[in-house]
């Protein structure tokens, strides 16, 4: 009786390790496996092998593990027929039935289920401690292993007739995400943050990360060397666009350390400049520029109209955030006077006020800043001192630039989520 008892433990708990090395095998993240790999670590050497050939180890598994079910099915038999068949000994197929119901229940619920489920949440880690013991059972069950993959690859291929081409062992964008979002510790935020956003990047648009039309600064291809300076002293911008007529002619832009050159000839000044549709990915763009040795484009709309501009710095910092640098003016102005009463730089955007002033509910379209919401809603650019109401909003425009809102007041007139 004891003898019999242990098998049925030891084969139980045999299931159990193959049904959740499978699947530790097959929800693992295989970046982290590669981490360890490459780091010299012997058991993610170890571990990667396994991937080097998913067949046979899968195969070795599921051998193991029907070998197992076996033992189990046959020692449970054994154990616990001849009670139930003192009590219903008249009846063979209620004796076979309770035998089969009861060895079923034990198995899905301890052989399958709860280790699946606990393998399924530490696949890394579990294979990780694992790993001789798998590898053990992988070498004496190689054999049986080799023949039945071979035989059901056979019965694949020549009789239904279907492909078993191995499959190739590809590291995806979701171990990726995995690994960032398992791997990297609360210490390390901005990493994971920086990370994961440039994961984000491929489904980034231009528009998304764009200098709004609005808010661009150029100057006329007439105007004259002393009003160019004037524009970038006023601007503090590195670059300007130089337009033809108006923002619909883009002929190019003028760096600002051109001006330190002998030409006083704008027209000589001018540089070429690119043009990307605003719906282009910002992933693409990206590569276009380090391809090209450019940095900076135009943006055009469905129509070819001048929708904005964007730099390589606009790109970047989607990835690493803010990004200061000698042309870059002042902090924003980010201030909470009281519950319905805020002052905010033009600049900021409508998401990040939405998502840090819980009473703020700002409305949110085609535009992305706070500037660009009011110009777009309004249909102009206002004049300092300007009072608008929008949206169940009071605007009070504290300082306005020639293209863009510089600071604004923002009153809430009532709250709408009382």
């Amino acid at each position: 009786m004891l003898t019999l008892v242990l098998v049925i433990l030891i084969s139980l708990l045999l299931s159990a390790f193959f049904s959740g090395s499978e699947m530790a095998f097959v929800t693992a993240n295989k970046l982290g496996v590669e981490v360890l790999k490459n780091k010299g670590h012997k058991k993610g050497k170890l571990i990667a092998g396994f991937y080097e050939n998913p067949k046979a180890f899968l195969g070795a598994m599921l051998v193991g593990n029907n070998i197992a079910l076996v033992i189990f099915t046959i020692s449970m038999a054994k154990l616990i027929q001849p009670p139930i068949e003192k009590i219903a000994g008249d009846f063979p197929f209620v004796v076979l039935l309770t035998v089969t119901i009861i060895s079923t229940i034990v198995v899905l619920m301890f052989g399958e289920f709860l280790p699946k489920t606990f393998f399924r949440l530490f696949p890394n880690e579990l294979l990780y401690k694992l790993a001789y013991p798998i590898r053990f059972f992988k070498w004496l069950l190689a054999i049986p292993a080799y023949f039945m993959t071979g035989l059901s690859n056979f019965i694949l291929k020549y009789i239904f007739r279907l492909p078993t081409e191995d499959v190739a062992n590809v590291l995806t964008r979701v171990d990726l995400e995995h690994y960032i979002e398992d791997s990297l510790s609360e210490e390390e935020d901005i990493d994971k943050e920086i990370l994961t956003n440039a994961l984000n990047l491929g489904s980034l648009k231009v528009r998304d990360c764009m200098i709004p039309r609005k808010e661009i600064v150029y100057v006329d291809k007439t105007a004259t060397y002393e009003e160019v300076l004037d524009t970038f002293i006023q601007s503090k911008m590195s670059r300007v666009l130089v337009v033809d007529g108006d923002i619909e002619n883009v002929d190019g832009y003028i760096h600002h350390q051109q001006l330190l050159g002998e030409s006083k000839n704008i027209k000589k000044l001018i540089l070429p400049l690119a043009y990307v549709p605003e719906a282009m990915n910002a992933q693409e763009l990206m590569h276009k520029f380090i391809k090209d040795g450019t940095n900076i484009a135009c943006v055009v709309d469905e129509f070819g109209g001048t929708a904005g501009l964007i730099t390589l710095e606009d790109i970047l910092e989607e990835i690493f955030g803010e990004i200061e640098d000698e042309h870059d003016q002042e902090d924003y102005i980010d201030e909470m006077i009281s519950d319905s009463e805020y002052l905010f730089s033009g600049r900021l955007e409508i998401d990040y006020l939405n998502e840090k002033y819980e009473h703020l509910k700002l409305p949110e379209g085609d535009f992305q800043t706070l500037s660009g919401y009011i110009v777009m809603t309004h249909g102009s650019i206002p004049e300092t001192g300007a009072v608008i109401e929008l949206d169940n909003y009071k605007f009070i425009l504290e300082h306005v630039a020639d293209t863009r809102i510089e600071t604004v007041r923002v009153i809430i007139l009532h709250d709408e989520s009382a």
